[in-house]
């Protein structure tokens, strides 16, 4: 799906339900428009084109080597962002719960693609800021040039790290470090894991047996209590 067509949307005028009613409290949430009110977030909106497109479960937001020409706020539901392999294995890069922007990277890249699919994982909104749009936010507001840029140096650590990790650790050591990290946000030793055992083994890029044979493994040894998604974490640093 091409969003090259969505620079032709006019602006909203001053009776806009999108800006003063529905999502305000939605984008107070998203990192972009950290620091800016709610009333603000809806006089920037309105003075700017933007659409909110609605997509069901299932839907391909965008496609590989699609044109990125607008930004996309996930305003609602979940969507992950995957890459096809040569003989048609998925990579699931991350999967993204709303308020989250969408590949901001690719906005002002000399190549203007995106090199990953989208696809809705849930029934989902999706508000669309055409290019041209958010040159004149940032050009305009101080706070929101600076989340973007801050959002976009948070995007090349994570992919940074995201390589590492699927370069050079083995299936043991990747579910570890996720536990682990899970244990940090959840903080407690007794956690919850957000994916099922299908999900992480494509966010891993490994078979889900494989998966599953490590968390026996683990559990086995004593490191960890393993009950569906719930993981104790008994002997793991």
């Amino acid at each position: 799906m091409n969003f090259q067509s969505y620079s032709l949307i006019e602006p909203c005028n001053s009776q806009c339900s999108f800006c003063f009613l529905q999502f305000t409290d939605v984008l107070c949430a998203e990192n972009l428009f950290l620091g800016v009110s709610k009333s603000e977030i809806g006089e920037i909106i309105k003075t700017v084109h933007h659409q909110v497109r609605s997509f069901s479960r299932g839907d391909i937001l965008m496609h590989e080597h699609d044109d990125y020409t607008s930004l996309l706020f996930l305003l609602h539901g979940k969507v992950s962002t995957q890459i096809m392999g040569v003989e048609g294995q998925i990579l699931i890069m991350e999967q993204l719960h709303a308020p989250a922007t969408l590949v901001p990277a690719a906005l002002f890249a000399s190549e203007n693609k995106v090199f990953v699919t989208i696809v809705a994982d849930e029934d989902c909104k999706v508000l669309i800021l055409p290019r041209e749009s958010m040159l004149q936010i940032i050009a305009k507001d101080e706070r929101i040039m600076e989340n973007f840029l801050k959002i976009l140096s948070n995007r090349v650590q994570f992919l940074t790290k995201k390589l590492k990790l699927m370069c050079f650790e083995n299936l043991r050591t990747k579910f570890l470090k996720h536990i682990l990290e899970l244990k940090d946000i959840q903080k407690s030793s007794t956690i919850t894991l957000q994916h099922t055992q299908q999900e992480l083994s494509e966010i891993f890029g490994v078979a889900r047996p494989s998966l599953t044979r490590v968390i026996r493994e683990l559990h086995n040894e004593g490191l960890i209590h393993a009950k569906g998604k719930t993981i104790t974490i008994l002997d793991v640093k």
